[in-house]
């Protein structure tokens, strides 16, 4: 993959993002830094009010968050951000020549984030254990582990079929079965999302949970009031 350094002169600081807003539901954090708006500069968001809602749905924009550039596809609207301006970015590291792989971005109530690919690679098919772990299948990842375990015990032939069927499984089923299991173990739509490889994705949910996880309220100080001897 190639990949070249880029500097944006107009970026703007998302610094709050409402909670059940249409920027939540669209994917934004707290944090991020919009380095392209579309045709748009990113600075006109301070300028006109209006632009948040305009923006034409399956736009692309450019993030930044933490040290991951990734792209984010205009849903419902950045409607629940609040943005100021920032200082250029400088020396950002993007794909060249478009190479992005497009996902479906998930997150928990706790912060824990999932990006499925939209086209499952058949590199993942081949290990149906390992494609289901990755994508926090833990249900599908007990079952087939399960089902293998017994094929093998059975004897080479049986975990052979065993082995082509759950191949087929995650070839047919793919990346909807995939976003179905997540949706049912809590995760929630957030976005949908263009990153440059699969180490990408990996960076990016690692770094989406770090910021989304609740903060540990600190404990209120007590006072030790001693009896005075009376």
């Amino acid at each position: 993959m190639k990949t070249e350094q880029r500097t944006f002169d107009t970026p703007v600081l998302v610094t709050n993002v409402s909670r059940y807003s249409k920027a939540e539901r669209n994917g934004f954090v707290a944090g991020d830094l919009i380095l392209t708006l579309g045709a748009h500069a990113p600075t006109e968001l301070l300028e006109d009010a209006e632009l948040a809602a305009s923006l034409k749905q399956g736009e692309w924009l450019l993030i930044k968050r933490d040290d991951v550039a990734f792209r984010l596809a205009v849903g419902e609207g950045l409607e629940g951000c609040a943005f100021e301006a920032t200082t250029p970015a400088e020396n950002v590291t993007v794909p060249s020549s478009g190479q992005w792989v497009t996902y479906w971005g998930g997150v928990q109530t706790g912060g824990d984030m999932v990006l499925i690919p939209d086209q499952i690679s058949w590199v993942w098919a081949l290990a149906p254990p390992v494609l289901y772990a990755r994508f926090h299948n833990w249900q599908m990842l007990s079952a087939i582990c399960l089902v293998m375990a017994i094929a093998l015990v059975e004897g080479p032939i049986t975990f052979i079929l065993s082995y082509l069927i759950a191949v087929a499984v995650a070839l047919v089923g793919g990346s909807s079965m995939l976003v179905d299991a997540s949706k049912k173990q809590g995760y929630a739509a957030r976005g949908h999302y263009g990153l440059a490889s699969y180490q990408s994705a990996a960076a990016l949910e690692l770094v989406t949970a770090r910021l989304l996880k609740p903060k540990p309220h600190a404990p209120k100080p007590t006072l030790n009031v001693e009896a005075e001897a009376g």
